[in-house]
């Protein structure tokens, strides 16, 4: 492992080791931040779990790879009385041995060296996997902290809005009483006032829905935060950026890309050690053994070169390879269509970042707008000129939560570009996987 793999797994090994006092005791902040969701992210979580199995997995196959030419050792001990075919008497003879061995592979003509390329490779890549999983989670909670705000947002809308209804509603109650007016005109607005009041709950359960998602993804199904704190944003205002430099950034760090070409590679070596198969293999063994019963044809020690040449194997090399091209073809083609979707994947991005930039402005235009169309009809109501104010605010408010979901869509569009291009999202910082 280089130290600047090292490097960029410290977090995720610190968040680990921290993981019984911080997540399993302390209590989610409150008001809670995006910045504090996003610190949730490396915790264990079956997602990340399965990911760091995986890199344990190809750790163990490096182990089984290098141990092709390790030192081997046993010793043999057995206990056994004979009665020989040439014998004296019917007397059982003690015919008892213990015997050490050693042996070493010297030299296979590169097999074992492919074999342990393979794996080291498989871990490399594995390790690219664990480091996209840990984008994905970063995703996932800033997608799931931002559906709560909205959440929040909708419900104030539509609260504006029951409260505006109801208001009408009850005016027009007052005067159907009095007989100005009919019982269809009463009923007309008492349908708007219900109809307010189903949207308005279901806006509420969509706050406790939401609440419910953001803690199963942050691993505390029991704990719904509260209060969220409204994030900024001011990565929002970066220009956006030239494809071909994102296409290119993305080509050298993406991690799933440099995963597969990992794989491609642990395919390719496999497929060469597979063909050393055919080769001849050098070995040592060594002996040292203890007898009961001498004969000439028994050795106290013995040391032996074995050369084994391979003549004809049944086929067997020949599907192994065959089996193991197949696979390093599978993987080339699979890092091809990666390569080919993440194209696709940068260029959506990079026109949705733009497009979502000329909302944004429009939004705090229509921002602007309704703050001062709420201004006037606050003036006129008070002058009884107007009768509109209860409107104007529930416009206002949806104003607002149309700025924020196109804020929030911006951000986490550039989030998801930065991933692309192998960073982990932060919200006021970014640690880059260079």
């Amino acid at each position: 492992m280089t130290a600047r793999r090292a490097r960029h797994l410290l977090p995720a090994i610190l968040s680990l080791a921290a993981w019984p006092l911080s997540a399993a005791e302390s209590p989610l902040p409150s008001p809670l931040t995006l910045e504090q969701v996003l610190n949730q992210a490396d915790i264990p979580h079956p997602d990340l779990d399965q990911a760091r199995a995986r890199v344990d997995a190809a750790r163990a196959g490096l182990t089984q790879a290098e141990s092709t030419s390790g030192l081997r050792a046993l010793v043999d001990i057995t206990p056994q009385w004979v009665l020989p075919s040439l014998r004296i008497n019917d007397d059982f003879v003690n015919d008892s041995r213990a015997r050490f061995f050693v042996s070493k592979r010297l030299y296979d003509f590169g097999r074992t060296a492919s074999l342990e390329g393979s794996a080291r490779a498989d871990i490399e890549s594995r390790e690219q996997l664990l480091f996209d999983a840990r984008q994905r989670r970063r995703l996932e909670l800033m997608s799931r902290f931002f559906e709560v705000l909205l959440a929040d947002l909708r419900y104030a809308v539509d609260n504006e809005a029951l409260a505006h209804f109801y208001v009408t509603y009850d005016k027009f109650r007052e005067r159907h009483k009095l007989g100005q007016i009919s019982d269809v005109d009463l009923l007309e607005h008492e349908t708007r006032y219900q109809e307010s009041l189903i949207v308005r709950t279901r806006s509420q359960k969509r706050q406790a829905q939401s609440r419910q998602q953001l803690a199963l993804a942050l691993g505390r199904p029991d704990e719904l935060p509260a209060e969220l704190v409204l994030p900024t944003f001011p990565g929002n205002d970066r220009e956006p950026p030239e494809l071909k430099t994102v296409l290119d950034q993305v080509r050298q760090r993406n991690p799933t890309l440099l995963a597969q070409r990992k794989e491609l590679e642990a395919a390719r070596l496999q497929a060469d050690a597979e063909r050393a198969r055919r080769y001849p293999v050098l070995s040592a063994e060594g002996e040292v053994a203890a007898y009961e019963r001498n004969f000439v044809s028994r050795d106290d020690v013995r040391a032996t070169l074995n050369l084994r040449v391979p003549l004809w194997q049944g086929g067997e090399d020949r599907g192994a390879i065959q089996a193991a091209l197949a696979r390093q073809q599978e993987a080339d083609a699979r890092a091809r269509r990666t390569e080919l979707d993440l194209h696709q994947t940068v260029l959506d991005l990079v026109q949705e970042i733009e497009t979502l930039r000329i909302e944004r402005n429009a939004a705090r235009i229509r921002t602007a707008w309704r703050d001062l169309y709420l201004d006037r009809s606050r003036a006129l109501y008070e002058l009884e000129v107007r009768t509109d104010l209860g409107d104007s605010m529930t416009r206002v408010t949806e104003a607002q939560w149309q700025a924020a979901q196109v804020e929030f869509r911006l951000a986490h569009a550039w989030a998801r570009l930065d991933a692309l291009t192998g960073q982990l999202a932060e919200n006021s910082s970014q640690e880059s996987r260079k």
